[in-house]
């Protein structure tokens, strides 16, 4: 049980840790201020809550049974995702608001955008990532004599645990170099490669589904 378990965690470490979809969206509100960064945190966890609960109950192991279900999640997915990385292009290059314009809420709705909560929520939740994650590593795994339902509850609350602790890091280690993401020149560059990761990611995604549907 015990090695199950270092296995496991770290398999999650892996799949946290690496940049991802999620990584680039707290990346892409990172210049607009630590408040930003957390929200669109916030909801990615939200989503990976909630994920992790439809897990435990076999509700995502259903889902994707069905192919058609499946295709569908993976096509939402990726358009979202362009969706985002499209919207991240036009905020870098738009023309910059007067300075008798009030500044947006840091957190706040963005114009013609939903906030970084909702963003991160829904691009979590439609993450194919983290859908393969639940779906096809979760039953790799085996930490009996602990039940099924147990076993995988033990699982999503780990990966909960490990997503937090690392997304704690990194809103830290973006809230150090506030200052420099606010510049211009900085601002612009991370919202265009955040914009270009999260456009690609969707684009491959896009493309892959379609090519096999």
């Amino acid at each position: 049980m015990l090695e199950q378990l270092v296995a496991f965690v770290l398999t999650c470490l892996v799949v946290v840790v690496v940049p991802g979809p999620d990584f680039a969206l707290v990346l892409r509100n990172a210049p607009r201020g630590p408040r930003a960064a957390t929200t669109a945190a916030a909801g990615i966890m939200v989503g990976n809550t909630i994920l992790a609960a439809l897990a435990v109950l076999g509700v995502t192991a259903l889902l994707g049974a069905s192919e058609v279900v499946g295709t569908g999640i993976r096509i939402a997915g990726a358009a979202y995702l362009l969706y985002l990385g499209l919207r991240a292009f036009a905020e870098a290059f738009a023309r910059k608001p007067k300075p008798s314009q009030p500044p947006a809420l840091a957190a706040g709705r963005q114009p013609g955008g939903a906030s970084p909560f909702v963003q991160g929520m829904v691009s979590n939740l439609l993450n194919p990532k983290v859908a393969v994650f639940y779906l096809s590593l979760f039953p790799q795994f085996n930490v009996a004599p602990l039940p099924p339902l147990a076993q995988h509850a033990l699982m999503a609350g780990i990966f909960l645990l490990i997503a937090l602790a690392w997304y704690v890091l990194l809103l830290s280690a973006l809230k150090k170099v506030t200052g420099v993401l606010a510049r211009p020149r900085t601002s612009r560059i991370v919202v265009v490669s955040s914009g270009a990761v999260l456009a690609g990611v969707g684009g491959t995604i896009l493309t892959q589904t379609l090519a096999y549907a």
